[in-house]
């Protein structure tokens, strides 16, 4: 019997990890898996360490690709082939993205477009030339608003929502019985300072670690008044053009530091609850990643 071609897109997340090990021992009958993991450049270390443990532990044999940015050219973004080792970790990808297609945020989302999707399908159709092929999505059956509406026009399947009907307790509950799992907190995720994430979890991380607004802030200083080809100038109320920035609000990094001195909220770490009765509310601040065809990010 001819099984059936399936792309797993590994976000990095604990969700993924245990699709992606789930997958190996249930569905390898019936399917010819390939596991990609696209790197931004902006991920947390420890997501690197958790997709490299994952892909020994599971022996996932997973495709590491990073963004290549056609500059100049008609052309959308491919890839090229990297490891633990020589993947991106100063934000090289990203600010290749941002050359030609500008500052992400929420106005202009194209992040997950340019430096995930687009490259992981480079990689299947240039490097496999697969065709007709199944795509797996790690989101829950407590993310089930996350799914793509006209799914199966991609032929792609919900394992943790069709097959076993996983939450986040349940995902904790079995990783804290594994002899490893992802070393962040349900608010910091993979992207160290993802335009998605609310307010206060972004004052949270620029508490604890105002490093990780580095990249961003250099972005901002560098190309926050760059207009893009295609893209409209926005212009202020005083008749001048106004810069382009990453989070809510327009508000940029500077702010987002200082306004975290003042900030004395309770910021939840869902990794830590194993309650399957756990509260659906105390998620929406903590989806872990950006899944390719995904309708991904918090709203507060």
């Amino acid at each position: 019997m001819n099984k059936k071609k399936l792309l797993v897109s590994f976000s990095g997340g604990e969700t993924s990890g245990f699709m992606a090990q789930w997958l190996v021992r249930n569905k390898s009958k019936e399917y010819d898996m390939v596991f990609v993991f696209a790197n931004t450049g902006e991920e947390n270390e420890e997501t690197l360490k958790f997709v490299e443990k994952c892909d020994k532990e599971f022996r996932l044999n997973v495709v590491w690709v990073e963004a290549v940015v056609h500059h100049g050219e008609r052309k959308g973004t491919t890839h090229k082939i990297v490891d633990f080792k020589t993947a991106s970790r100063k934000g090289e990808p990203f600010e290749e993205v941002i050359k030609k297609y500008g500052i992400p945020n929420q106005n202009f989302p194209h992040c997950n477009r340019e430096m995930k999707l687009n490259p992981i399908h480079s990689y299947i159709k240039n490097d496999l030339n697969w065709k007709g092929y199944y795509t797996a999505i790690g989101i829950r059956y407590d993310e089930i608003d996350r799914m793509v509406a006209d799914r199966s026009t991609y032929n792609i399947i919900y394992p943790l929502i069709e097959e076993v009907r996983m939450t986040k307790a349940k995902i904790n509950f079995w990783w804290s019985q594994q002899k490893f799992r992802l070393n962040l907190k349900g608010y910091q995720t993979n992207c160290k300072t993802c335009w998605k994430k609310s307010k206060r979890n972004l004052y949270k991380i620029a508490q604890e670690n105002k490093e990780h607004f580095d990249f961003c802030k250099r972005m901002e200083d560098k190309y926050s008044l760059v207009t893009p080809l295609g893209r409209d100038e926005v212009i202020d109320e005083n008749g001048n053009k106004a810069p382009t920035r990453f989070f809510r609000g327009n508000v940029s990094v500077d702010e987002i530091i200082n306004m975290s001195k003042d900030f004395y909220g309770v910021v939840k770490d869902s990794h830590e609850n194993i309650n399957y009765q756990i509260d659906l509310f105390d998620l929406i601040d903590e989806t872990e990643s950006c899944d390719i065809f995904s309708n991904c990010g918090d709203l507060n």
